[in-house]
């Protein structure tokens, strides 16, 4: 419904303001807020939005992209100079809403191409170029079974051409799970800090942005310590599904584990959709999955010296994916690795220091184990387990806050060896590679 400003704030456009155009008009405007008609749809926009939009050379520098003005500088005392007029560009021969403004004194002009204001018209546009939820997809056992062949690239072809790192790229968003082969042999014996990026598994990385550092370094291996070891992926007991890193502040996105040697018997690898079992839990029990996105869950890594700390519920979620499309769950991330989960820190009531949120947690305590009860359900089930048995010279690359992974114990008596190689890319990383790759495709 129009909304209608107080006379003395409401501005009336003239005839001779108004361009009548079939795709873009203006309605109304005032110090407040400009009104327009754009493809047929009503749509208002706060002056202070517009003016802190513009995109012309002295607001965003046009070598750098950088913005040259903070937000209340230009906002502060923001008026509407004279009525804003359509008009086409005699270049572009787009139409574009201009706008004088006085801040304080100071006048400016600017202008708004139709397409920058159809681009935040709706949260759907705002999310286009950004975020791909239309192309992702909830799988199981069957679904990556089925499309196994286009999960994989050569190593050759994806370090050198950009078509095999686009189809990665396409294939991360889509499933959270890739594969590369016919990686060569290492040339180096043993990895340090000096020759990491020496090694293919760096290489790999790389081709998506840096790597992520963390106290394992900048690359890690893993392999049978049999006693001792300080993590458990580096013994050959059954590692149950989980994600690494959820104690750090912020986790890293994509995990790479480059298979060097794999000939032991058994020590499969398994990985599973958690976005699947979310979305489970939300179909059989919404107050469960609810408590799953509210109640925190404990992280942690106490040992060889080393402290880190971290509290997130198990499911985030990104309400605004609902907007673009109804067929993928509004999930953002997911938070799941029992190896490295400490006490819990909710479940319990002390009259002392419970605060309402605390009071709230305790109450939906139930809720949240029932929801957990489902998704370990879920995630548990066969069909929803691809399993694979690594080739040597082969990489796996999946999304760390989406695909869960595990390994089956494995054993040595047949003289095989397992040495994996895995290192860590930021998701930002990642989703910028995404992007750039979709707008050149």
């Amino acid at each position: 419904m129009l909304r209608r400003f107080p006379v003395n704030q409401l501005k009336r456009c003239s005839l001779n303001h108004i361009r009548l155009a079939s795709s873009l008009s203006l309605v109304e405007y005032s110090d407040d807020q400009i009104s327009i008609m754009l493809n047929h749809h009503l749509l208002h926009f706060k002056t202070a939005f517009l003016r802190d939009a513009c995109q012309d050379p002295s607001s965003v520098d046009p070598y750098n992209k950088q913005k040259l003005f903070s937000t209340t500088e230009a906002v502060t005392g923001l008026k509407v100079e004279a009525p804003p007029k359509v008009i086409e560009d005699s270049v572009t021969k787009e139409l574009k809403l201009c706008v004088d403004w006085n801040t304080n004194g100071v006048t400016k002009s600017s202008e708004y191409p139709i397409s920058l204001l159809e681009k935040y018209s709706t949260k759907a546009s705002r999310r286009a170029g950004k975020f791909f939820d239309k192309e992702r997809k909830l799988w199981d056992r069957q679904e990556i079974e089925s499309n196994l062949s286009q999960l994989e690239v050569d190593y050759a072809d994806f370090i050198s051409n950009q078509d095999a790192l686009s189809k990665t790229l396409h294939n991360l968003n889509k499933y959270g799970l890739t594969f590369v082969n016919n990686i060569p042999e290492p040339q180096l014996e043993s990895m340090n800090e000096d020759n990491a990026y020496e090694w293919p598994v760096a290489k790999l990385a790389s081709r998506f942005g840096y790597i992520k550092k963390t106290f394992y370094g900048t690359l890690f291996d893993v392999k049978n310590e049999n006693t001792d070891a300080k993590n458990i992926a580096n013994t050959n007991v059954y590692l149950p599904l989980h994600m690494d890193l959820l104690y750090y502040e912020s986790p890293p996105g994509l995990q790479l584990l480059h298979f060097i040697k794999n000939s032991t018997i058994g020590g499969e690898s398994v990985f599973c959709d958690s976005y699947l079992a979310a979305q489970r839990v939300k179909e059989l029990d919404p107050e469960a999955y609810k408590a799953l996105t509210e109640i925190p869950i404990t992280f942690h890594y106490d040992n060889n010296n080393e402290y880190y700390y971290y509290r997130r519920p198990l499911i985030i979620e990104d309400p605004d994916i609902a907007a673009v499309t109804k067929d993928f769950p509004p999930i953002d991330v997911v938070n799941y690795a029992p190896p490295f989960q400490g006490p819990l820190e909710v479940g319990i009531s002390t009259r002392e220091d419970s605060s309402v949120e605390e009071a709230k947690q305790y109450h939906n305590f139930d809720d949240f184990l029932r929801g957990l009860e489902i998704f370990e359900k879920t995630i548990n089930e066969p069909e929803n387990h691809f399993e694979i048995k690594m080739k040597e010279g082969s990489c796996v690359i999946f999304e760390n806050r989406r695909a869960l992974h595990s390994r089956k114990s494995f054993s040595d008596e047949n003289g095989g060896d397992r040495w994996l190689m895995g290192t860590y890319v930021d998701g930002d990383s990642f989703r910028s590679k995404l992007r750039v790759s979709k707008r050149n495709d």
